[in-house]
């Protein structure tokens, strides 16, 4: 299995940006959720300090992995500090739930 997880947190506003960027490259699935969370910029005005953000999961064939995590950073990028990040991360295996099947490689390749 050749598979790879991009996690990728970033500012809430750029939300449309992402989405639109993975589904203009033919990205079939993700999975966005909001988070909260600290990092080297706070929100020095709430109580918690914690900044909204949102997480994005997205499984991939691994040899698409750089280019769909690169895609991300420049749709969430508007030029200030500490925006958030992208990792890639290796799988070694991922099942269907609807069929109790592993997933394949070509399954999780980029739509052309």
């Amino acid at each position: 299995m050749n598979l790879s997880k991009i996690t990728a947190i970033f500012d809430q506003l750029r939300q449309d940006s992402v989405e639109e960027a993975l589904i203009g490259r033919g990205v079939s699935g993700f999975t966005l959720f909001p988070v909260r969370g600290r990092g080297y910029y706070f929100d020095s005005y709430n109580d918690d300090h914690l900044v909204d953000h949102v997480q994005l999961e997205v499984y991939v064939n691994s040899d698409d992995a750089r280019d769909v995590a690169l895609l991300v950073v420049e749709a969430a990028h508007t030029g200030v500090p500490n925006e958030g990040l992208v990792s890639i991360s290796p799988i070694d295996e991922l099942f269907w739930v609807h069929d109790k099947r592993a997933a394949t490689n070509k399954e999780l390749s980029l739509q052309s």
